[in-house]
């Protein structure tokens, strides 16, 4: 028969692989997750101007489409003429409306910090840049407001520490990696104060 001591020991020692099986597993709960930082994927302006709103004449012409005359009297009193092209990426009309092809950027979920008024301070600021104005061809060189953003994330990305803060758009910060591995799960993929 065992001595009580010996049992307690035992006891013991389970209670502490249970706290640690436990551990890990809350260490990976979508909340508690520490949130992966990846590198900017521009680093400078010549990186990102290929990625910029086209305007509807750059549109018209990539799609190899001419305006009607009756469509060319309405863009005039219009400013713009949805529709006009079949659109691969989003495009700026003369009155500055922009026109999109269906589905072209998630829905961002409620809660999630890009829908805050985002500054460079906050740490989903650029990771919004990159996805939601960069990398979604919308960034409008004409526009304050995305230049001024853009400046900041090459700023960003050209210093000591160009890691940023990866969001996505399905579940907030990009997941655990021992998580996504157990779940077999491959890299997680990207996350707009409209201000922006």
């Amino acid at each position: 028969m065992s001595k009580p001591g010996q049992i307690q020991r035992l006891m013991f020692l389970f209670a502490l692989a249970g706290l640690a099986a436990v551990t890990a597993d809350f260490a990976c709960l979508d909340d508690v997750c520490a949130p992966e930082e990846k590198a900017a994927a521009f680093r400078v302006m010549d990186e990102v101007m290929p990625n910029r709103i086209r305007t509807l004449n750059e549109g018209l012409l990539a799609s190899g489409v001419g305006l009607t005359p009756e469509q060319k009297v309405r863009l005039k009193s219009d400013g713009q003429i949805f529709g006009a092209v079949t659109l691969t990426r989003p495009i700026k009309h003369p009155n500055g409306a922009i026109e999109m092809p269906r589905g072209w950027l998630p829905e961002i979920p409620e809660g999630h910090p890009w829908r805050l008024k985002l500054t460079p301070a906050h740490e989903a600021f650029y990771s919004y840049v990159e996805e939601r104005i960069i990398k979604s061809k919308l960034f409008d060189p004409q526009n304050p407001e995305h230049m001024k953003a853009v400046e900041a994330y090459l700023e960003k990305a050209n210093s000591a520490r160009p890691e940023f803060v990866g969001w996505t758009y399905a579940g907030g910060r990009t997941e655990c990696p021992k998580k996504k591995k157990d779940a077999g799960v491959g890299d997680g993929g990207p996350l707009e104060p409209d201000a922006l």
